[in-house]
């Protein structure tokens, strides 16, 4: 097993947001966790990085524990994040956003080599390097959130909310990018609001409900399941 979450409860502060949390990610697997707003998530992801305390449980990758590593030694093990802030830094041109990513990686001393692989997926920022990257669409700003995290040459990828506020046809075009990007080899657990197009594209999927999984299986299943739907993922 690539990763495994094993029974974790973290908090914030004194509250108490994940409650026995426990999943798995197969090597080169995509695996999505859906779930209302505010069902835990964000912080299920932010947990395995290590930007969230988990006071109790482990986190299991490559078969080490990294429940107590700080993030950048996450990071080095093989783990990216794409938070669902996108996070470009103001002021920095997408070139210079893409070199901030590599400082944390193996591929500092790569940059061309790493920037001609990011341009294989997003031929649209190879053009704009010298772009700032605010500047950009919020669809490429999106792609530039996920072309800094695929630089680092990640084993596994945590995507959270890739097509929050994107138009439908660039929804399809992060789909068949994460698709692309899996069947390259990279491992992919994927936090997504359209339920539909995440369940389509993964795997297998967990629930998560008030800060615990509430049911897992095979992503068409849990599409097809309308009590699963009706009573963890309506609206």
């Amino acid at each position: 097993m690539l990763l495994k979450v094993n029974n974790i409860d973290t908090y914030y502060g004194l509250s108490h947001i994940l409650q026995g949390v426990s999943l798995e990610v197969k090597e080169k697997e995509i695996v999505t966790l859906v779930g209302r707003n505010g069902a835990g998530k964000t912080t299920t992801l932010k947990s395995i990085l290590g930007l969230a305390q988990v006071r109790a449980g482990s986190i299991e990758f490559d078969g080490q524990d990294i429940s107590r590593l700080p993030t950048h030694q996450v990071i080095l093990r093989g783990i990216s994040y794409v938070p669902e802030e996108r996070r470009i830094i103001p002021g920095l041109s997408v070139r210079e956003n893409i070199k901030l990513a590599l400082l944390k990686s193996h591929n500092r001393e790569r940059e061309e080599e790493m920037i001609e692989r990011v341009a294989q997926y997003f031929p649209v920022l190879k053009e704009r390097l010298n772009q700032d990257g605010t500047s950009l669409s919020g669809g490429e700003q999106q792609m530039l959130a996920i072309a800094r995290a695929l630089v680092t040459d990640p084993k596994v990828m945590l995507i959270d909310e890739p097509t929050e506020g994107l138009m439908p046809l660039l929804v399809e075009s992060i789909a068949e990018i994460v698709l692309e990007i899996n069947r390259s080899g990279v491992t992919v657990l994927l936090v997504e609001q359209n339920i539909e197009m995440a369940l389509s594209i993964s795997h297998r999927a967990y629930v998560i409900d008030e800060g615990r999984i509430q049911t897992s299986g095979l992503s068409q299943d849990i599409l097809a399941d309308e009590e699963i739907q009706r009573r963890y993922l309506s609206v």
